[in-house]
């Protein structure tokens, strides 16, 4: 799923594939569908979206597996430090909807735009 995420004034491309979570894994050392399979309370949850923003924001910049293969942690923190703390956490919901392959924010605007071309 392709979806293109705003983040304070910028928006960033992100998609989510089935190779995402093999990423996750392989940069941050966790596994993610065990992650969620357990369990985790919401810090951990918050801290999982974050991560997997990155990951998908990388993904849709290169989809090159060598360079996905090359990202760690200071890579991420990096990625990060380019956004303003309140705007990353008011983007999560958008992450997380990529993640999960849904556009919630676009099905919104359907609805509204129709709702107004009704009336």
């Amino acid at each position: 799923m392709y979806n293109k995420v705003k983040i304070g004034e910028k928006e960033v491309p992100m998609l989510s594939m089935a190779s995402v979570d093999l990423y996750y894994r392989n940069i941050f050392g966790q596994d993610p569908v065990v992650l969620q399979t357990k369990g985790i309370d919401e810090g951990d949850m918050i801290n999982f979206v974050l991560r997997m923003g990155f990951v998908m924001a990388k993904f849709a910049e290169t989809k090159d597996r060598k360079e996905m293969l090359k990202l760690n942690e200071d890579a991420f923190l990096e990625w990060l430090d380019q956004f303003e703390r309140n705007d990353i956490y008011a983007a999560l919901p958008d992450f997380q909807a990529t993640y999960e392959g849904q556009m919630l924010t676009s099905a919104e605007a359907k609805k509204n735009t129709e709702e107004q071309t009704e009336g």
